[in-house]
């Protein structure tokens, strides 16, 4: 589970299903479904049993356990052993754990990753 750092809990359970996009400050976590971007003002994490299916998702942090279609900007990203992601990561941290399905790409590891493209 994410560190408790400031601001209350938003959580979406099992049963919960967000068309749009979801917008929060403070540690978010979603166990249900979210189509639509996903904009945490904190740490994210998407359990076993949540699904986000969108153009993107920011976090200063984002923990993967369940599945993600998206574009990821973060800090620091993490995908468990449980987790499906599709899609490109920008992140200064990567971390996936053996057993993980990662599809797409990652620009990790330098601030450089977190700027947008440059258009040619």
């Amino acid at each position: 589970m994410l560190g408790r750092k400031q601001g209350a809990l938003t959580y979406l359970g099992p049963e919960t299903e967000v068309l749009g996009d979801l917008r929060a400050k403070g540690p978010v976590r979603i166990d249900g479904l979210v189509k639509g971007s996903v904009y945490v003002e904190g740490e994210l994490e998407v359990g076993r049993t949540g699904r986000i299916e969108g153009e993107r998702v920011e976090a200063q942090a984002i923990q993967i356990h369940g599945e993600v279609k998206a574009d990821l900007m973060a800090g620091k990203v993490s995908l468990s052993k449980t987790a499906r992601f599709t899609g490109t990561v920008r992140a200064q941290a990567l971390d996936v754990e053996a057993g993980a399905v990662f599809i797409g790409q990652s620009l990790a590891g330098e601030a450089r990753a977190l700027e947008a493209p440059k258009e040619v």
